[in-house]
């Protein structure tokens, strides 16, 4: 790993650092930061190689649709793994609302909870999905 990705590595840890529950698995916290900024770079790199031989041809540098279909694609996993890594009841809301298209009020009234705790868990399985997807920012 180059040193700038090292960097990149640290800035991650240091930035993600107070939201960090030091009672889950930081090693393992550690390892997927890493494994991200690398399919990152990879990513970019590839991006870059295929606009310099586009621009060097004389045509426009533009990702070929292959590319972006399989960033979304890859984008999807990530939210997909995300969701079913929150705690059960959050899990629930997000689901419901997001694949079953339900307003929260329903929501509330389908999982016998009060709208306000529908709300809450909606709002922190939102913010453990952002911390989730961060390297595809």
């Amino acid at each position: 790993m180059t040193a700038e990705l090292s960097q990149e590595v640290a800035y991650r840890l240091v930035h993600a650092g107070p939201r960090l529950d030091p009672g889950r698995n930081p090693r393992g916290y550690l390892f997927r930061t890493a494994d991200n900024v690398w399919r990152d770079h990879v990513r970019r790199d590839i991006v870059q190689r295929r606009a310099e031989q586009q621009l060097r041809q004389g045509g426009t540098a533009t990702a070929p649709a292959a590319d972006a279909r399989l960033l979304e694609r890859d984008l999807r996993g990530a939210v997909r793994r995300a969701i079913a890594e929150l705690p059960a009841a959050q899990r629930e809301v997000v689901e419901l609302r997001h694949y079953e298209e339900l307003t929260f009020r329903q929501v509330a009234e389908r999982l016998g909870r009060p709208l306000g705790t529908v709300l809450t868990q909606m709002r922190a399985a939102l913010v453990k999905i952002a911390t989730a997807l961060e390297s595809y920012r």
